[in-house]
């Protein structure tokens, strides 16, 4: 026996569960199966369900006899070319005359109630208009009407354009517009309002089909009181039932509602209220939805017969054997899991020491194994993630540094001096602004990636400052697509690749240079690119810079340490496979392009 057990404990886990239901269902099935096979060859329920059936499809017959009824009575709005005339009007010239056609609007109401006096229905109009009509709207007190533009918003609505001239039939719980001024109702006929010339949608036509009126239906066709009927939509809710507590609830057991939804008409054997029961459905044809009738089976039939002697025990012997295997089978499953709960909780806590022991060869010790080797996993992220965030808070200060440094400030405050002593007040307004501008947005915003056309505002006052510094030197245009100006990239990654275009690609250039920054999508990336057409550079010494081959040299002409720090910021935030790539340009000039992912705000 110990040998046994020892084996079992080293089966994986899928073999356990394997050799559990052969012992639990597998045979016990076989033998009732056998068993029960003498007791479905009688054709006694056989008959019954079919006399099911063929009541259910009565009442489905009623129930279709009832939405013609609602067809011929909207056609007779529908059709109706004054009743269209006067609901297409938008606006009207005084208000006797739009008195006037509600008065003739509501004739036709009680014109419809002595035609189709059988059918008490509450028929409203909805129009694009603004205004609403109602059968119920005889002017003696204040009537709710839905908003059009809200059900608009439903989903039921959209599908109403699939077909314009039919009649949609919703439940009365998908639309909570409707829902706010009807809550007896079982369902609603929906019905597009359209300009019998034009074709122009007007509104909608809405029949609101209490589910008292239904129920009686239902009554009417049942032979027994213990035979019970509900109407239930194709998502399983109860829309309507003889029985008034399954009223908006929905069939919650899966295996039913595969039944139920998956055959146009059938039975089929359940439990209900934990009593064996029988159910019988068929699909009304316009709605589609299921008319289902279920009965209890309150006679035991089976009692005092050898064959349910012989099913009780082996029920018996198959409950023993159940409770046997499910005791063991919990104990043996919880208390690794247990254990390993209670390991999870400490690492929560913030425990990164805890190892959980392994004690067997199955999925659980190699669950274990796994879950020590993830600790030690999260350990050396966790260490590797402090180093990387560090690098980059490091980076992004020497990015700041190299941006705003006191020989920028000095050269920028000594050109506006030049120009409030050449009597230039608008430029030197301008620049000082400029400025302004740049130092708070540097200084200020907290944020480390920002949007494109955020960085874009920032590079624009650079240059308005470079531009009155460089007089004459250059002239430059930014070009941002229309996509890519939402999406982020991090803070002052465009401007070290401008400044050096104008401090290095134009010192040598006697003619004015041309800087072009633009921003597009190319494919799933985001494509930063300047480009010049200054005196070039030594692109091989740039290329060495960017990975990282040769440390930048700082000078005063030109400095490689700006695009190096961007080129480390946007790798250590999107990998390696992304950042700055240089090329000289036709023209002899120099071109650097930035390639991003794409991210927006939302995906951050």
């Amino acid at each position: 026996m110990g040998k046994i057990k020892k084996k079992f404990q080293n089966l994986r886990l899928g073999q356990k569960i394997l050799l559990s239901n052969l012992v639990l269902f597998v045979l016990p099935c076989m033998v009732l199966m056998l068993l029960l096979f003498h007791l479905v060859q009688t054709g006694a329920n056989e008959r019954l369900n079919s006399s099911k059936l063929v009541i259910l499809n009565q009442i489905d017959r009623n129930m279709e006899d009832m939405f013609q009824d609602i067809v011929s009575y909207t056609n007779y709005f529908y059709c109706n070319r004054e009743l269209n005339r006067l609901i297409s009007l938008r606006e009207f010239r005084s208000p006797y005359e739009e008195l006037v056609a509600k008065k003739n609007i509501c004739s036709y109401f009680k014109e419809s109630r002595a035609i189709y006096s059988n059918m008490d229905y509450n028929l409203r109009l909805l129009c694009d208009s603004g205004r609403n009509y109602s059968v119920e709207d005889d002017g003696s007190e204040y009537v709710d009407y839905p908003v059009l533009k809200e059900l608009e918003q439903e989903p039921w609505y959209q599908k109403l354009g699939e077909n314009t001239s039919s009649i949609k039939y919703i439940p009365a719980y998908v639309s909570s517009e409707f829902q706010k001024t009807e809550d007896n109702s079982a369902m609603r006929a929906v019905r597009l309002l359209k300009n019998l010339n034009s074709g122009r949608v007007l509104g909608i036509m809405e029949v609101n089909i209490p589910r008292k009126q239904v129920e009686d239906i239902f009554r009417g066709g049942v032979e027994k009181e213990s035979q019970q009927v509900f109407l239930m939509d194709k998502t399983g809710k109860i829309l309507c039932s003889t029985e008034e507590s399954l009223v908006e609830q929905s069939v919650e057991n899966g295996e039913y509602l595969k039944k139920l939804t998956g055959f146009d008409h059938g039975y089929f054997k359940a439990k209900m209220n934990g009593r064996p029961a029988q159910i019988s459905f068929v699909t009304n044809e316009t709605t589609g939805w299921k008319l289902v009738m279920y009965e209890e089976e309150k006679e035991a039939v089976w009692a005092g017969n050898r064959i349910f002697v012989m099913i009780l025990l082996v029920a018996s012997v198959y409950v023993l054997l159940a409770v046997i295997m499910s005791v063991y089978n919990s104990r043996y499953i919880s208390r690794p899991v247990q254990k390993l709960k209670a390991d999870m909780k400490n690492v929560y806590r913030g425990d990164l020491t805890v190892r959980t022991p392994v004690e067997t060869n199955d999925e659980f010790g190699q669950l274990s194994m796994q879950f020590n080797q993830m600790i030690g996993r999260i350990e050396e992220l966790i260490v590797r993630l402090e180093q990387e965030e560090e690098e980059k808070r490091g980076l992004e200060m020497q990015a700041l540094q190299a941006q705003i440094n006191p020989h920028f400030l000095y050269n920028t405050l000594a050109s506006i001096r030049f120009l409030v002593e050449m009597d230039m007040a608008e430029q030197a307004d301008q620049c000082l602004l400029a400025l302004a501008k740049l130092l708070r947005r540097t200084y200020s915003d907290k944020r480390e990636c920002i949007p494109v056309t955020e960085e874009m505002e920032s590079l624009k006052n650079y240059l308005v400052l470079m531009e009155n510094r460089y007089q004459d030197t250059f002239v430059w245009n930014i070009e941002v697509s229309g996509k890519v100006k939402d999406w982020l990239i991090p803070k002052i990654s465009v401007q070290p690749l401008v400044e050096n275009a104008i401090a290095h690609g134009f010192c040598q250039k006697e003619d004015t240079g041309h800087i072009l920054i633009r921003a597009e999508a190319e494919g799933e990336n985001l494509l930063l690119r300047v480009e010049d057409d200054g005196s070039g550079g030594d692109l091989e010494y740039i290329r060495r810079v960017l990975d990282g081959r040769e440390e930048a040299r700082s000078n005063e002409q030109f400095s490689g340490i700006g695009i190096r720090n961007v080129q480390k910021r946007l790798q250590i935030i999107y990998g390696e496979e992304y950042g700055i790539s240089a090329e000289h340009t036709h023209k002899g000039g120099m071109r650097f392009d930035i390639r991003i992912p794409c991210r927006t705000e939302k995906e951050m």
